[in-house]
């Protein structure tokens, strides 16, 4: 439970820092407060009522009747836009209560010979700090509010408090105390008792002038610690209180409007709008492009979707699936500029004539595999192992020159290779290798497969550490996908 209550309060400080940084161009309004030209800071001040509920009450306490406890408090109201604020708030209260009605008679820890009776009960004050995210719910639907005004105060405090637990003497003499908690065994401090709470309270604010507000205001707090009420037991671990106040606000500033209030007659604001001019489903202060034709697709910003992501919108895009320059109306240009026959858009060789069986690179040529040009065969050949993008799956295409290859290594059983893996530039240096090792152990296992001894094949990955083509276009990165396999022993 504590683990529960420490995560929540953390939750609470994260979402003041995130709301605090909120402006009013990002609430969506009719008609907007102009906060360059409205007062945004108030103090106010009052009294309020402290009802405890633990293993003590201060409601509901049988004989020893209700226990009313008095307290003032003070705050300070900061507002970042008529829906958002914070507030710092200093409390004093008196704290007191006695066994709950009809109590079953338990014992009270860490104190000997000690039990809650109907006739045990606690003193004692407290006084402390907290801080609070102001949510308005008024002005979720409309503007801003003109006489009435409520809002919801969430937030995280601290207070101390010296509690002490009595014994009432139903006979008239004097009451026996039982323990000063200010000197309990259970804690290390020697004087006042401290804790943690969280807070919800909801506060109903009148207007009174454009200066003065009264609000009432009720909130339930929890209590991080079990003592408030001076007394510990395992029946109940889980303090609530309840606070009730009553207050004056006064307005700071010189301008006639404070951020939450509209202003009255000629000027007064409307309701809350919704508009949406293009009537895409996003709202025109969320929308990128208001203004889009009816029945375009449209991401969630307003945008326009592009499919293609070249930059023009798919109700423009003569091509919205194919990626194409906006000077051919999105489609890609019909050109060959090796004059290989293979269109530029799909030719890994754009500026050298090559085949379409090597995706427009040129052709291999490979000696006939004797003697010491094995090498230089099997190098070449491995130049042509292509693989999915990030992936270490071998391309169909590549087959045919691997076995190839497989048939120079069986000329030469006594010759040992290494098979090296290699990739772009994409992706970390860490993953790049971790690929490149499996590029390399792929096709290995297929050789192997196919017949080679597996002692005389090794597999290394290097990663993106060996570029040999350029990393900055298509054609490039696709050469840099690739195998070199190197004799690691004598071709004599």
């Amino acid at each position: 439970m504590r683990r529960f209550f420490l995560k929540t309060i953390l939750c609470c400080l994260f979402t003041t820092s995130i709301f605090s940084q909120f402006t009013t161009d990002e609430i969506t309004y009719g008609n907007r407060i102009d906060l360059e030209n409205s007062n945004s800071w108030a103090v106010g001040a009052g009294v309020s009522n402290f009802i405890m509920h633990g293993d003590l009450r201060s409601i509901g306490t049988g004989n020893l009747g209700n226990f009313y406890n008095f307290g003032a408090f003070a705050f300070v109201d900061k507002m970042f836009n008529p829906l958002l604020g914070l507030e710092f708030k200093a409390t004093y209260s008196q704290i007191s209560g006695g066994a709950q009605y009809f109590s079953d008679v338990y014992e009270v820890l860490y104190v000997p010979n000690t039990v809650i009776r109907d006739n045990t009960f606690f003193e004692g004050t407290a006084y402390g700090a907290e801080l609070n995210l102001i949510f308005s719910f008024t002005n979720l639907y409309q503007t801003s509010a003109y006489k009435w005004h409520a809002a919801g105060y969430f937030g995280v405090g601290y207070h101390q408090y010296d509690s002490q637990l009595f014994e009432k003497n139903l006979n008239g003499g004097p009451d026996r105390e039982l323990v000063d908690f200010g000197f309990n065994p259970a804690r290390d401090s020697q004087n006042q008792a401290s804790s943690i709470y969280l807070s919800a309270q909801l506060g109903i604010k009148r207007r009174l002038s454009k200066k003065v507000d009264l609000e009432l205001r009720s909130g339930m707090y929890f209590n991080y610690e079990d003592h408030l009420d001076a007394a510990i037991s395992n029946k109940q671990d889980w303090e609530t209180f309840f606070v009730t106040s009553i207050g004056v606000v006064v307005k700071l500033g010189k301008k006639k409007v404070f951020t939450i209030w509209g202003n009255e007659g000629e000027n007064a604001q409307g309701k809350f709008k919704i508009v949406d001019t293009d009537k895409d489903g996003v709202m025109d202060e969320l929308d990128v492009e208001p203004n889009t034709p009816p029945g375009v697709m449209v991401y969630g910003n307003g945008k326009a979707v592009d499919s293609d992501k070249d930059g023009i919108p798919d109700y423009l895009d003569k091509c919205p699936l194919v990626f194409g320059p906006e000077s051919n109306e999105g489609c890609p240009l019909n050109i060959d500029s090796d004059g290989d026959g293979i269109m530029d858009d799909q030719d890994l060789c754009p500026a050298t004539p090559g085949i379409l069986e090597n995706r427009g690179c040129p052709e291999q040529k490979i000696a006939a595999p004797t003697g010491k040009t094995v090498s230089n065969e099997i190098s070449l050949l491995a130049a042509s192992i292509y693989f999915e993008t990030n992936s270490d799956k071998i391309q169909n295409i590549s087959f045919a020159n691997i076995d190839k290859i497989i048939a120079l290594m069986k000329k030469v059983p006594e010759v040992r290779f290494r098979i090296e893996g290699h990739t772009d530039d994409r992706n970390s240096d860490r993953y790049n290798l971790y690929l490149s090792q499996r590029r390399a152990n792929a096709v290995r296992k297929y050789m192997i497969k196919e017949g080679i001894d597996q002692s005389r094949l090794e597999a290394k990955g290097f990663g993106e550490s060996r570029p040999k083509f350029s990393n900055e276009n298509a054609g490039g990165r696709q050469l840099n996908r690739r195998v070199e396999i190197k004799p690691t022993n004598s071709l004599e």
